[in-house]
């Protein structure tokens, strides 16, 4: 599973992120599944009141084989306890384009208390991801990431994921 990230600046605002995750043309369906533009708008309010250059956090996620909007909901639940994010406050919107499912988890920065960590984030959302595709039986899609993958699942107690992906 390929995961991409973005951080959105509070001076851009929600407006460009919102038309393309809520009305993006090119997608032959739309599915919020959790979340809003309101939302979304109300948390880049909210980062610009507490003086943050970052206001949301963009995870973009396409699976290699199908897997069904429960499978990419509980995955987008998985990528927030990784970051320690408040899963009553995200964005969670499933595109269908040539019959193929991906999604976009929008996460705010300002998680009430801290920020979202961005520390070695791209390890470790490409982390979850290889653990979701062991997990569901999938193909293992190659990481630039994966031998520090394999090591941290290793100090982490799981071997038999790390030998997996190693």
């Amino acid at each position: 599973m390929i995961v991409k990230e973005s951080r959105i600046k509070t001076r851009s605002g929600a407006g460009a992120l919102s038309r393309h995750v809520l009305h993006g043309a090119k997608n032959e369906a739309i599915r919020v599944l959790a979340g809003s533009d309101w939302l979304m708008r109300d948390h880049m309010r909210e980062a610009r009141r507490e003086g943050l250059t970052y206001g949301l956090r963009h995870i973009a996620f396409n699976p290699a084989q199908a897997m069904s909007d429960a499978q990419l909901a509980e995955f987008a639940d998985h990528l927030c306890q990784e970051l320690k994010a408040d899963l009553s406050h995200i964005t969670l919107i499933i595109h269908q384009k040539d019959g193929l499912t991906h999604g976009h988890l929008l996460l705010p920065e300002w998680q009430g208390d801290h920020v979202l960590s961005s520390r070695f984030s791209w390890m470790r959302l490409e982390k979850v991801a290889r653990l979701e595709e062991l997990r569901l039986g999938h193909a293992l899609v190659p990481g630039r990431h994966d031998k520090a993958i394999a090591n941290a699942l290793h100090k982490q107690g799981y071997h038999h994921e790390a030998e997996q992906i190693a």
